[in-house]
């Protein structure tokens, strides 16, 4: 392992990085109240980020591999960024000026994730500027318009980990990506996520078939209304039938209210606060439903519900349903959206 220590612009920032074998190269984010971030350049997946919980004490947040080779399979797209279209496409299939373009179903007759167009488990180009890790990654001519994908971490001295997307397409092109890292704010390994709670200004949600395809836009009621503080542990015994869809949980796009795209998520037992602040309209909120006792985690007891993820993101539903979001770009016109995850803890 070889490691090297970048000066950055940030005099409270610290970026270093580490060499490992297969061309993985870590990066290290550390400000100076000791929050630490760890990204590699495999699918640039957030691999840890360390947060005190109530009592000072720092651990790991997110779920990640034993090892970082097997973030080159990452059957589960542990702290991966999903591009050029994250999410579940009916059919694999879309339509640019009237010409349709399909792709190889990989979940039944969809394409969910962009099934092997998706460059989660691929090198990504990576360097250091300032204070900022920047991850780049071509897609070819299988996609239309061979878009560029760029994707910023920075860490702030407020413990903001904040994600900037940038893509740029030679033609006319569609891009949904968001990122896919998994949290655990619990400071107990054995702990899912079940005392986890949920508040968020989200005024529609999408409604799913059975292939957990969005046909309908509901408004926020009942278990799907996150206005109010909804625990995670009641979602998951609820009898709902789109909670059952879901295999025990939420796999849902949420829509932001226009005026606060925010949602927070609570641990009571450790006290942390997570913030998630974004520029996209919607998240997908997944909890965790198909994890198992085989994935090979690192400090954390694999089993359903181990993690929870925000998927911050335009859907790829909006491409039928009348959503009113940019999920198509012209050729040479930058697309930009940010993601910002805040942390705390109560005192």
């Amino acid at each position: 392992i070889i490691m090297k220590s970048i000066t950055t612009g940030d005099v409270f920032v610290s970026v270093t990085y580490k060499e490992h074998d297969k061309g993985i190269i870590e990066y290290i984010l550390t400000n100076h109240s000791g929050m630490t971030v760890k990204i590699i350049n495999v699918g640039c997946s957030i691999t840890e980020i360390f947060v005190p919980d109530k009592n000072g004490d720092y651990s790991n947040v997110v779920l990640r591999y034993e090892m970082l080779e097997e973030y080159f399979s990452n059957e589960h797209f542990l702290g991966s960024v999903i591009t050029p279209v994250a999410g579940r496409v009916e059919n694999g299939e879309f339509i640019i000026n009237n010409e349709v373009y399909s792709f190889t179903p990989n979940e039944g007759e969809n394409l969910l994730h962009s099934g092997e167009l998706n460059p989660y488990n691929k090198i990504w180009d990576s360097s250091i500027e300032g204070n900022k890790v920047i991850f780049q990654y071509r897609t070819g001519n299988e996609f239309p318009g061979s878009p560029l994908f760029k994707v910023i971490y920075s860490l702030t001295e407020a413990n903001e980990l904040n994600l900037e997307y940038e893509v740029t397409a030679e033609s006319e092109s569609v891009t949904i990506p968001t990122n896919h890292t998994y949290f655990n704010l619990s400071s107990e390994p054995a702990e899912d996520t079940g005392n986890h709670v949920i508040k968020s200004n989200t005024e529609r949600w999408l409604k799913m078939n059975k292939e957990l395809i969005p046909v309908s836009i509901e408004q926020s009621e009942g278990l799907f209304d996150l206005n109010e503080r909804r625990l995670f542990s009641d979602v998951f015994s609820s009898d709902d039938e789109q909670i059952e869809i879901a295999n025990g949980g939420f796999d849902h796009y949420f829509i932001f209210n226009e005026d606060d795209k925010s949602a927070v998520i609570t641990d009571e037992r450790s006290g942390r606060i997570m913030k998630v602040t974004t520029t996209f309209p919607g998240m997908i909120l997944y909890t965790g439903n198909n994890i198992d006792e085989n994935i090979n985690l690192k400090d954390r007891k694999a089993q359903k519900h181990a993690g929870f993820c925000m998927e911050t993101q335009c859907t790829p539903a909006a491409l039928k349903l009348p959503l009113k979001q940019d999920v198509r770009i012209d050729a040479g016109v930058p697309y930009k959206k940010e993601t910002i995850f805040s942390f705390a803890a109560k005192v």
